[in-house]
């Protein structure tokens, strides 16, 4: 499984420090189907539009699909991940190693907000980890004061999990952008049921 660290490497936001096997782009043209779960990333939604997509193993199993983010003349960047969940480590558990990953990342890297958000569609309120962080980084080849948001949902089941980054220039405001992306994608039910109760 990769280690999400908030990297913006040109124009697309690059997020992992990443096994070397089977690393590739798929191909994709038009809306592209994550086989295993249905998941399906739209070559545009609304003023989004999708990058890449890419596979971190054989199966296509693991993958993220990069999107640009515009809004009234804003730009930002994310990346969602798709990506079977490590046995026995608990939601909380991983989505510390997303906020330690970044923290490591950048020398002036200030976590501002830690909380819970709804599911990915947002049906489920409070059901996903959350945090907003300030640090200086390069965005569309300019480096610049960055505002970067990271999201961690674990579905009931323990299969799979959905997380997601993304980045701006820290005067925009493009979170509500990145939220109705979240919420625009058709999640399959296995990507957005609530957690089980343990």
């Amino acid at each position: 499984m990769k280690m999400l660290c908030g990297m913006v490497l040109g124009s697309v936001l690059t997020l992992a420090a990443l096994p070397t096997m089977a690393q590739e782009d798929v191909r994709a043209e038009g809306d592209w189907t994550h086989a295993a779960t249905g998941m399906v990333f739209p070559e545009r939604l609304g003023n989004a539009m999708r990058t890449r997509v890419h596979a971190y193993d054989a199966e296509q199993q693991d993958v993220s699909a990069g999107y640009t983010l515009r809004r009234n003349g804003d730009l930002g960047f994310v990346t969602l991940y798709v990506y079977p969940a490590p046995p026995e480590r608990d939601c909380a558990a991983n989505f510390a190693d997303i906020e330690r990953n970044v923290a490591q990342a950048y020398a002036d890297v200030k976590l501002v907000e830690h909380d819970r958000w709804p599911s990915p569609s947002g049906s489920v309120p409070d059901s996903a980890y959350h945090a907003r962080f300030t640090m200086t980084g390069t965005l569309d080849g300019k480096e610049q004061a960055l505002t970067s948001e990271s999201y961690l949902f674990c579905p009931a089941g323990g299969a799979w999990l959905v997380a997601a980054r993304a980045s701006w220039a820290r005067n925009s405001d493009l979170q509500q952008a990145f939220v109705d992306l979240l919420k625009g994608l058709a999640w399959p039910a296995k990507l957005d049921t609530p957690p089980s109760e343990k």
